[in-house]
């Protein structure tokens, strides 16, 4: 599968989402971070794999990550009003009760940029000002390195 499939694949799922994700509120980038943090264990010793059949916590986000990237990828060629709906959903994608610490942050950071781009795409009352594409992309971009640096590191 290629990147355009890829893309189209994930363009025509959101496209059969759209009624829903439209009618969604816009959500503010503190009390997600504040409900993120009131879940999250606070011992720095976490287990790696929570249980048979499931994701390691870094696989998990790094599927996240991943996705968030492809998402913002597809939102810049797309119009605003898909574009909104497009990081409002990676928004509110927020990290499992047992994210690692040395990804948490970067996580909640990343979402914080997200919650600031989608607002800002949603602000039509200052048409030339330009949404923060180029934080959200680094967002992205620095939360999914350290995923895949972690993973790395727990290999060998």
């Amino acid at each position: 599968m290629t990147d355009s499939d890829s893309i189209e694949a994930v363009m025509q799922a959101l496209q059969r989402q759209q009624s829903e994700a439209y009618e969604r509120e816009s959500i503010p980038a503190e009390p997600i971070i504040e409900v993120a943090r009131a879940f999250l264990p606070r011992s720095p010793m976490q287990t790696r794999i929570e249980g048979y059949g499931r994701l390691a916590p870094t696989d998990d986000s790094l599927i996240k990550a991943r996705y968030a990237s492809t998402i913002l990828r597809v939102a810049q060629t797309s119009d605003r009003e898909t574009a909104v709906r497009l990081v409002g959903s990676i928004a509110g994608d927020l990290p499992l009760q047992s994210e690692l610490p040395e990804i948490l942050d970067i996580h909640l950071r990343a979402i914080v940029s997200f919650v600031q781009l989608a607002t800002s795409l949603r602000d039509t009352t200052n048409p030339k000002q330009q949404p923060p594409w180029n934080s959200a992309v680094a967002a992205a971009a620095d939360w999914l390195r350290a995923v895949e640096t972690l993973g790395q590191s727990t290999i060998h």
